[in-house]
């Protein structure tokens, strides 16, 4: 590096360059501090309430960061006019995925250590991905059974708990459910929707009023790229968003660090020797070449690109902050894995896109259980489960429900790479997301010619 004066105070010698800017180490870290102080202050929801924060944290440089930040942030600065915090109490979270990957065996104790030594003032949470199957993130359904037709899968409602699923450990469930899943795409998709659910389920449990989300601005714009491809270009407003407020009644999700390179992350680690409580991340796209899955082909794309062009990643960024949700979306209506609003007629839609042939459900198919007089039982009571013997369905049944009708497009296509078996292994609170729309859905049908249209002349 030349000898260039510092950018910012014009007085010191630069220590680190960041595209074609220079600063000394002072300059970099109040700037480093001033966008996350920037980002806080942006965010309306803080401005109408200081609630507590919860920290996801998986360990990697960003997160490691943002934990640093969020700390110093805690302290009520003497020279302010308010004297309060702009977070008043944290959690630190993390989600240990050791059972899928061994190499991160021991990070969560190395975290936990970490901030118990350093950072008093946080309390610290760590949950194991398999828990997502536990009776916590349940709640009335215990059980689900698929078939697999071409784009089509059917959820069975069960009250009754699988003697099969029943002897399996939640470990063996969740290997069992990767393990059939083909592609690394629909693997990295699943996993991070299981990792977000189980992050929502921990703030509404330790009354949260934010998650706080660690992605870099390197990766906000190769989410960006990747989920676009993977058709995720509906619900992009909140998955690369500052805030995403309004999608959930009771938790707001803010991301901080979004205008922070990750060698931004790397240095201001390095300046403050945190570097050294970094675990190195690892999952499906480790040490695997760039077409082993869509994010990891896209990470390579725009990594070398920004290394020729270094203003590539800021402008996928500024791009991605001016999305907005559509105007016509439904916040009460949510995909069943990814939890996300996804767009309606979804189904008619595809019809018109694809070329894909989809099978028709004949009328002794067991969704047959959702249509009147089925099994003896009615559409008000769910069709059956009750061991009426009708429409083809057995006493050892419930009703059914077709499982793409509750998930967005992306989650759709994802479908098509789980094996026949991987359906039926889906943790229960996919079911019970079905069942819940599936049941409000019964019922505005039953009560819809009893309503009265505004339109309506009086």
């Amino acid at each position: 590096m030349k000898n260039e004066p510092c950018c910012k105070c014009k007085t010191e010698l630069s220590t680190v360059r960041l595209r074609h800017t220079f600063y000394c180490n002072k300059c970099f870290v109040y700037t480093f501090v001033g966008k996350y102080r920037s980002n806080l202050n942006r965010s309306k929801a803080i401005g109408r309430k200081k609630g507590k924060v919860l920290l996801a944290c998986s360990g990697g440089p960003s997160s490691i960061a943002m934990l640093h930040l969020t700390s110093t942030f805690m302290v009520i600065n003497p020279n302010e006019k308010k004297k309060v915090a702009m977070v008043p109490s944290a959690v630190v979270c993390h989600i240990d995925e050791s059972t899928l990957f061994g190499e991160q065996e021991g990070s969560s104790a190395k975290l936990q250590a970490m901030v118990e030594t350093k950072y008093p003032q946080l309390s610290f949470l760590s949950q194991r991905m398999e828990d997502v199957f536990d009776a916590d993130f349940e709640k009335r359904m215990k059980n689900m059974a698929g078939t697999n037709r071409d784009y089509e899968h059917l959820v069975q409602l069960l009250q009754q708990s699988n003697t099969d699923a029943s002897n399996m450990t939640n470990s063996d469930r969740l290997k069992d459910l990767f393990n059939n899943i083909s592609k690394n795409t629909a693997k990295e998709d699943l996993y991070w929707n299981f990792k977000f659910t189980m992050l929502l389920g921990i703030a509404r449990k330790e009354g949260c009023d934010y998650i706080f989300m660690a992605d870099s601005s390197t990766r906000q714009a190769i989410k960006m790229i990747s989920k676009i491809s993977n058709g995720r270009g509906y619900s992009i407003p909140f998955d690369v968003g500052l805030e995403v407020d309004g999608c959930f009644d009771d938790v707001v999700i803010l991301r901080p660090m979004k205008d922070m390179l990750a060698k931004e992350m790397g240095m201001y680690n390095r300046l403050h020797g945190i570097d050294h409580d970094v675990t190195a991340p690892f999952n499906w796209g480790t040490y695997m070449p760039p077409k082993s899955s869509i994010e990891r082909l896209t990470e390579d794309f725009i990594v070398g690109l920004d290394r020729d062009f270094p203003s590539t990643v800021s402008t996928i960024s500024r791009t991605a902050s001016k999305l907005t949700p559509h105007s016509n979306i439904d916040y009460s209506k949510s995909c069943a894995i990814c939890q996300m609003p996804y767009e309606a007629n979804i189904p008619e839609w595809r019809k018109h896109i694809t070329v894909t042939k989809v099978e028709q459900r004949s009328g002794d198919d067991q969704s047959s259980c959702l249509q009147e007089g089925c099994c003896g039982g009615s559409k008000e009571d769910g069709g059956c489960g009750t061991g009426g013997g009708g429409g083809g369905c057995s006493s050892d049944t419930g009703p059914v429900a077709d499982l793409n009708a509750y998930l967005c497009y992306s989650c759709q296509v994802n479908l098509k790479d789980y094996k026949n078996d991987a359906v039926e292994m889906l943790p229960p609170f996919v079911v019970q997301k079905v069942y819940d729309q599936e049941r409000e859905q019964r019922l505005r049908e039953q009560i819809q010619e009893f309503l009265i249209d505004d339109d309506d002349d009086e």
